[in-house]
């Protein structure tokens, strides 16, 4: 029930992210990611918390401290997680449109876990 749980917190996750990098229609990658760092630390419940946003080079890196989960369930959620940026047209044009590969970077319990959605897979 706890793995559901966790599951279910980062599908919100990107939904609300996704959310708040296309509430501004003339948003740039470099923008939105200052933007997310600025806010952080940012605490998403169930032992989620947001700790960095950064862009490199053309990474946009979103650095997630998840000491409750492991990296093999991580690793589990990159087909929902592409769906769920998909479903974000807007969000999906700015990554494409910039050739940005999105990578949710999960420190676990085990380790770290990243998952890399590039711009071709949405």
């Amino acid at each position: 029930m706890k793995k559901l749980t966790s599951l279910l917190a980062m599908l919100l996750m990107v939904a609300t992210l996704s959310f708040t990098f296309t509430s501004c229609s003339s948003i740039t990658i470099g923008t939105m990611m200052g933007q997310l760092k600025a806010q952080c630390p940012m605490d998403w419940g169930n032992g989620l918390t947001m700790t960095n946003a950064e862009l490199s080079g053309d990474d946009a890196i979103i650095t997630i401290s998840a000491p409750a989960l492991t990296t093999s369930l991580v690793s589990t959620m990159k087909p929902a997680m592409v769906e769920a940026a998909k479903s974000d047209t807007e969000f999906s044009k700015l990554l494409k449109d910039s050739n940005t590969t999105l990578i949710y970077r999960y420190e676990c319990s085990d380790g770290t876990a990243d998952v890399k959605i590039t711009p071709s897979e949405l």
